[in-house]
């Protein structure tokens, strides 16, 4: 049976104005699709395009060209039906600090609507995966920051979206914590059959979560595969060495 697809782009393209005369493209031409339950990497350089691809998936900004769908809805038509569906987790998300670590989950959950009980035992679940049971009830604003981004990672599942979009999910998280949300994300994506799509510098950690990655650069996807496929596309010995070698571009040779 054929895998479902989730998002589909294509040609889809994004130009900025800056001045009168002046036009940036962040996005050029991207043509792609991610299935249901799959870990996708999308890597590229600063600037590469990654942010934006992922602010026209969610709604936030408006593509210049091309066609984006999730859930099989126009991202242009139908956003308010995708963004109760998915959950975005950005680089820089922000907290509550004068909420307790519980409150930040409930009071997520209840702007979409979900009842109290229902929110109180996701947040019971949640907040045992990421090891934070115990502290539940201290604000977050005395939390390391490796603490915060876990409950920003809880924050996001609350809702059990469909789809997830994190945005360097272990950053400041320490190598226990860091270990228990990539456990959280496979787990999510075997037996949840959710969707998420993650962006990371650590390109071991992407190796070791992702079913296939997407490299950007330039506002275009110069390489889509798994990461084994790509290693052998490019006779590379791991990951790193096609990322930097597709940017560079030096160093990999595409068999």
């Amino acid at each position: 049976m054929q895998e479902e697809v989730v998002i589909r782009t294509e040609g889809l393209s994004k130009v900025f104005e800056q001045g009168k005369k002046h036009e940036v493209t962040a996005l050029d031409k991207v043509s792609l699709e991610i299935r249901r339950g799959e870990v996708f990497g999308l890597l590229g350089p600063n600037g590469a395009g990654k942010t934006t691809l992922i602010r026209i998936l969610v709604g936030l900004l408006t593509p210049t060209e091309g066609r984006a769908e999730v859930l099989d809805r126009d991202v242009t038509e139908d956003i308010d039906y995708i963004r109760e569906r998915v959950a975005l987790l950005p680089q820089e998300a922000g907290i509550y600090d004068r909420l307790t670590a519980r409150e930040n989950l409930v009071f997520y959950g209840g702007l979409y609507g979900i009842p109290e009980d229902v929110l109180n035992q996701r947040a019971d679940n949640l907040l045992d995966i990421v090891g934070l049971r115990e502290k539940e009830d201290y604000q977050v604003k005395g939390f390391s920051g490796g603490m915060k981004r876990k409950v920003l990672v809880a924050r996001s599942l609350i809702i059990e979206p469909e789809i997830i979009f994190m945005d360097e999910p272990t950053t400041g998280v320490d190598t226990i914590g860091a270990r228990v949300v990539r456990n959280l994300l496979k787990k999510l994506s075997a037996e949840r059959d959710q969707t998420i799509i993650l962006t990371s510098h650590d390109l071991t950690e992407v190796a070791e979560l992702c079913h296939r990655v997407g490299i950007l650069y330039q506002g275009q996807l110069v390489a889509i595969g798994k990461p084994s496929e790509l290693e052998e596309k490019y006779r590379a010995a791991n990951l790193e060495e096609v990322f930097t070698g597709l940017v560079t571009g030096e160093g990999v040779y595409d068999s």
